[in-house]
């Protein structure tokens, strides 16, 4: 009886550790815009741009955006693949050689991601009692106890820092001039890597923006 109560309870905590394992990065939509004057085909030549100065954040981004927008259908290309390493935004010559250069390459539309905010807040973990189920049974002779209680170990509180990360995803028409046709905004809690963060973020976003109908996807 022991020892099969006692695999039982390894069993379950190895399956619990399995799944917690096994969980990744989820990203949600908080809020979305479309106006009114966005094309009811919607766009087919999209061009990504990831807004971040960490040059390994804005390739992994930039890569599986553009990837997530290929598998839907769509004609999807990287700024970094477009924008000199030199690129100046801020310099209005520049703009105009870039804007030239985009519209040149047939891309009607820019998709730029960019993370808005960033947030921590702190709990208290409390900790797990070595008992999760009435063991009583176990004090009936010293070799029951001695054997239940061997090797269990008790898991102390502790404190851990939750981080939770805002980003805004604007779509703009480069055959208006540029003008703002949808507004994404997404938030994931604790994203387990870039990489995992990147591939979660880039399918919800890609979702998002087909349900709204701006993907052309012909």
């Amino acid at each position: 009886m022991y020892l099969s109560n006692h695999r039982i309870f390894a069993g379950i905590a190895l399956a619990i550790v399995i799944l917690a394992s096994s969980c990744g990065t989820t990203v949600h939509m908080t809020g979305t815009w479309k106006a009114q004057q966005a094309p009811t085909q919607g766009y087919h030549k999209i061009l990504v741009a990831s807004l971040s100065s960490n040059l390994g954040a804005k390739q992994t981004i930039e890569t599986d955006l553009t990837a997530a927008l290929q598998k839907k259908g769509i004609d999807a290309g990287k700024s970094l693949d477009m924008f000199p390493p030199n690129f100046d935004p801020k310099n209005e010559v520049s703009r105009e050689e870039m804007a030239k250069k985009i519209l040149a390459a047939g891309y009607t539309a820019v998709l730029t991601t960019s993370l808005v905010n960033k947030e921590s807040d702190t709990r208290y973990v409390p900790g797990t009692p070595y008992a999760s189920y009435p063991a009583y049974g176990w004090y009936g002779s010293f070799w029951g106890y001695y054997g239940y209680m061997y090797g269990s170990v008790y898991s102390p509180g502790y404190y851990t820092t939750d981080k939770t990360y805002f980003l805004e995803s604007n779509l703009y028409d480069l055959s208006k001039e540029g003008v703002l046709i949808w507004s994404g905004q997404s938030e994931t809690v604790n994203p387990n890597s870039l990489a995992s963060f990147g591939k979660a973020f880039s399918k919800t976003l890609t979702d998002a923006m087909q349900n709204a109908g701006l993907l052309d996807q012909h």
